[in-house]
């Protein structure tokens, strides 16, 4: 069964196009589709979501992560065409998909469910005018340092703390006149962990085409951080979403379950009540107590269940 998939996924992925028009793009959309597809149908024809929860060791591991290095690379490759930007790879599953306003940054980001955790993979394609046929590729390696660490300093892209990206911002930094990218992501921790992750962090992209992570513009109660990462139980559903109306970062106010469990985040969860982060003078400011945007309906929270410690709806 094995050798069958692989064999069925490099006869797929066999092919240069040379000169890609909008028809060669729709082929290699559907073989990028039903190569990730072959990823996530590995582990007993679970999808990446429900694998992310449910992976084990009997899943063959070596096997699955060999089909994402074929599917990254013919991901690659397409990437690379000339007018790849304007192609919107709107029917691949599990792939994640993030554009600027301004049509100079694209990010293409997904994860592959291994026993251990999440594995995550991306690509930022960029160009410097929107008249540019040819763009920019960068690949992303997923490097998991711990969030402390990672929260006060630049990232380059071969240390990337891996995200599956939602949303990209706009803002123009006062000084430098330059465009800072905020990114919103997700970031599930998967395996046996009992936490999740989400986070907001600042894509830099230099004259030369180099993509950074972070920078020194999110204060929060008289601190700067290079981006923030909210951690908190696996259970639970936060919310992190750009507001465009209020022009806001609205994320749901996490708390512990009970007192004494501040500072382990695994026991965190949302409560009713909303922060977010403003854009002023270069900087995310933060502001406390938000109204939350009539797109965001409150959910019954959920108590602790006393037996097992864990946190229900």
């Amino acid at each position: 069964m094995k050798h069958i998939l692989l064999l069925t996924f490099f006869l797929l992925s066999g092919s240069t196009l040379f000169a890609f028009g909008q028809k060669d793009f729709a082929r290699r959309e559907s073989e990028l589709r039903t190569a990730i597809q072959r990823v996530a149908q590995v582990c007993n024809g679970d999808t990446l979501r429900i694998a992310a929860q449910h992976v084990t060791n009997d899943c063959d591991t070596a096997l699955r992560m060999a089909l994402n290095r074929s599917f990254a690379a013919l991901l690659e490759e397409t990437l690379r065409q000339d007018s790849a930007f304007l192609y919107p790879f709107d029917s691949i599953p599990y792939l994640y998909r993030a554009a600027s306003p301004n049509g100079l940054v694209r990010t293409f980001t997904w994860n592959v469910p291994l026993p251990d955790g999440n594995r995550y993979f991306g690509f930022v394609l960029t160009r410097k005018t929107k008249a540019d046929v040819a763009a920019t590729l960068t690949t992303l390696h997923d490097k998991r340092l711990p969030t402390r660490l990672v929260e006060g300093k630049e990232l380059g892209a071969h240390e990337w703390f891996g995200a599956l990206y939602t949303t990209v911002v706009e803002r123009t930094l006062p000084y430098s006149k330059a465009t800072a990218y905020t990114l919103i992501g997700i970031s599930p921790t998967g395996g046996e962990a009992q936490s999740s992750k989400k986070v907001v962090e600042v894509l830099n992209v230099k004259p030369n085409g180099e993509c950074t992570f972070g920078a020194p513009i999110f204060a929060r109660k008289g601190k700067l951080s290079y981006r923030i990462i909210f951690e908190y139980n696996a259970q639970a559903i936060m919310e992190l979403r750009y507001v465009e109306k209020t022009k806001m970062i609205v994320f749901s106010n996490l708390v512990p379950m009970y007192p004494q469990l501040r500072g382990r985040y695994e026991r965190y969860i949302p409560s009713e009540s909303y922060d977010g982060l403003i854009f002023k003078q270069g900087k995310w400011l933060l502001e406390e107590a938000v109204r939350p945007p009539s797109t965001i309906r409150l959910r019954k929270r959920g108590k602790v269940d006393k037996e097992t410690g864990r946190w229900v709806r």
